[in-house]
């Protein structure tokens, strides 16, 4: 009699189709594309010039003219909302990139490992925890000194703990399913498993 065990069949259309589905994945994705798109819009165009003073036309209610409304100093917001997208897409972009980039990779090796490592890993997450995002951001910034790039790298090793979590948590449940098993009599290493098996299955987690 043979055994048929059942394989991941997880692709990038796969989990891609599963992260549509999902209405908070769509909202968040269809506000990232406008702020996106304000941002690369801005490099050319922006509906006032946002360096220039209107006193006259200060603290206004949205309108016609100013879609949403103006400053204190008479600048219209809709064009520094735009101007100022660019520097949120590039500071989020570089930070979750810092924090998925080493934050999956950490928690898909404690789920795999387990015993020890996994607990040591866990309870370094939680020592990176237990410091506000605000303080690891003046700590950074008092050792490196001030600017963008340190401001970035500190909310980047804060996002580490939490993709780590998300990791391990997606991992621990693929770990004892039957595909799993059936590669690792395959003959296949922990390290080739999680990236061909478990990375993709978690995957809709981390998005």
């Amino acid at each position: 009699m043979t055994l048929q065990i059942e394989m991941s069949e997880e692709t990038f259309g796969n989990i891609l189709g599963k992260a549509f589905r999902n209405t908070a994945f769509v909202a968040g994705f269809v506000i990232t594309l406008l702020i996106l798109a304000m941002a690369v819009v801005s490099y050319g165009w922006t509906p006032y010039d946002v360096t220039k003073l209107v006193i006259s036309d200060k603290t206004q209610a949205p309108s016609l003219a100013h879609w949403f409304g103006t400053d204190h100093f008479g600048r219209d917001i809709l064009s520094m909302v735009m101007v100022g997208a660019r520097n949120s897409i590039a500071v989020a972009l570089v930070a979750v990139g810092i924090g998925m980039g080493v934050g999956v990779p950490l928690g898909a090796f404690a789920a795999a490992r387990g015993g020890l490592v996994d607990e040591a890993l866990m309870r370094l997450n939680d020592l990176v925890f237990a410091f506000p995002a605000l303080l690891s951001a003046i700590m950074i910034t008092a050792i490196f000194g001030p600017g963008a790039i340190n401001a970035i790298i500190a909310i980047g090793i804060f996002n580490i703990p939490v993709f780590a979590r998300v990791a391990r948590a997606g991992a621990l449940a693929i770990w004892p399913r039957e595909f799993i098993l059936a590669a690792r009599a395959a003959g296949k290493s922990s390290t080739q498993i999680t990236i061909e098996h478990v990375l993709p299955n978690i995957a809709t987690l981390l998005l």
